[in-house]
């Protein structure tokens, strides 16, 4: 069925390789794989067909979150050797003093450990150290579920970093944590940030070539869904109006961070006049609104492609 194909992260020379990130030549010949099979769509001609109810069960388009510098140094000249254009979607605090840290979390646990399980190691001692027969109780809880089963490209400490993250911890004591790893190991925030994400000329040139920018929340949380209505339309007018002002253009479609929304995320976005919204996975295949389309994650293709 119709769908899009989510990306995030690339290396190469300059950006270092990271769960789940492509090379130049892994994405090369995923576009050339993907074109065998559906008919891939550059964003404005999805977006007409999808609006107009014309799109055909193989058409696909490609989609890219965060608006992350590797997108631009690495996918943006592949996608013009194509011919091809993409939906872009930005969360804007990545474009003031003041980020959301949820990328730079990331640079931390990729540059700064051997690998991500000797990050994860080190991490569940830490937060095992706060409370120990908290963490003992929610570990058990967590056995007793199927945790992020929509995402069957996470591995086992995936998932347990991510419950502790947003279950256990909450936005506030998963900061201090990691803030506290991360002058442990004399980490170099500043450096992080010049490298993760595109500037706001390089939002205007891709916008020039012809890509779609949409909205992704203003500081990206991880559960929209836990946060009062007003803290959410907060979060998407704060985006809306950086990206109207920066483009001059209008700004009509969205992806969910993390994939989590509620039935009071969809009428703040409805009320917005945004026409599409884009999932993050494919646990239901379905379009059930204009602004819940599925997106297949590239790590997902990439191991199709490999079998």
């Amino acid at each position: 069925m119709t769908h899009s194909v989510m990306f995030h992260h690339f290396h190469d020379n300059l950006h270092m390789p990271a769960q789940g990130s492509l090379s130049p030549d892994d994405f090369h010949e995923m576009l050339v794989w993907l074109r065998k099979r559906f008919t891939v769509l550059c964003a404005e001609d999805y977006k007409k067909k999808f609006l107009s109810g014309s799109l055909e069960e193989t058409d696909v388009c490609l989609s890219f979150d965060d608006a992350l510098r590797c997108q631009y140094d690495i996918a943006i000249p592949i996608l013009d050797k194509f011919g091809l254009t993409a939906f872009f979607f930005v969360y804007s605090s990545a474009f003031s003093d003041n980020p959301d840290f949820l990328e730079i979390y990331r640079y931390f646990r990729t540059s700064e450990f051997v690998s991500v399980d000797e990050f994860y190691e080190y991490f569940f001692e830490r937060v095992s150290q706060i409370d120990e027969v908290q963490f003992k109780e929610h570990q058990h809880h967590y056995k007793s579920l199927d945790y992020l089963a929509k995402f069957p490209f996470y591995t086992e400490n995936d998932k347990w970093f991510r419950y502790l993250r947003d279950q256990y911890l909450g936005s506030n004591n998963y900061d201090d944590v990691m803030k506290e790893m991360m002058v442990l190991r004399d980490f170099n925030i500043d450096a992080a940030k010049s490298l993760l994400w595109m500037s706001e000329e390089q939002l205007l040139d891709i916008h020039q070539k012809g890509h779609t920018l949409g909205l992704h929340s203003y500081s990206h949380p991880t559960q929209m869904s836990k946060l009062p209505r007003h803290n959410q339309s907060l979060e998407y007018e704060r985006n809306f109006i950086h990206l109207s002002q920066l483009l001059s253009f209008p700004i009509n479609s969205m992806s969910h961070p993390c994939g989590d929304y509620s039935n009071d995320t969809l009428e703040i976005l409805r009320g917005m006049g945004i026409k599409m919204g884009f999932r993050s996975n494919m646990s239901v295949k379905e379009v059930k609104s204009s602004l819940e389309i599925p997106r297949e994650d590239h790590a997902n293709v990439f191991r199709e492609m490999r079998l």
